[in-house]
């Protein structure tokens, strides 16, 4: 067999919620974890929207998705943010629980995603729904919500 060198893969790690012993809940973490790679231009961070709340960074709202964004920016670095793992939480702004509910059906909201999928900062980013989904919402109507919040 022969080994190519792959100069185009990177490798991307995802936010936490905080639950237990996982690391990656506070950007500082993510953080830590880019600071350990030695060719950083292969390493980025896909923000899940259920794990930023429940880890307790407010992306409810206009005000909270854009001091989210500003904290990532201070704390890891926007050029890090490869991709959005879209979802809401079912359970309360930092609970630490990972459960994700469908788009506009917990307590994100459709105020937060309103202002997640205006954010300017996210404008190049593939958005990924990552929702449990339901016979009565699926994944069609899901889309067509987030692009009527556009």
């Amino acid at each position: 067999l022969r080994h190519f060198v792959v100069v185009v893969t990177s490798a991307v790690i995802e936010n936490m919620c905080g639950q237990g012993h996982t690391v990656g809940g506070q950007f500082e973490e993510l953080r830590g974890i880019i600071d350990l790679v030695a060719d950083q231009s292969r390493i980025g961070v896909c923000l899940d929207t259920c794990h930023a709340f429940a880890a307790g960074y407010d992306v409810s709202s206009q005000e909270g998705v854009q001091h989210t964004l500003d904290e990532f920016h201070r704390i890891v670095g926007l050029k890090f943010l490869k991709a959005v793992h879209l979802n809401d939480s079912k359970g309360k702004l930092g609970c630490h629980l990972d459960r994700h509910e469908n788009v506009g059906r917990g307590h994100i909201g459709l105020e937060g995603f309103r202002a997640i999928m205006n954010a300017p900062q996210l404008d190049h980013l593939p958005m990924i729904l990552e929702t449990p989904g339901s016979l009565s919402f699926g994944y069609e109507e899901e889309i067509a919500l987030l692009y009527s919040l556009c």
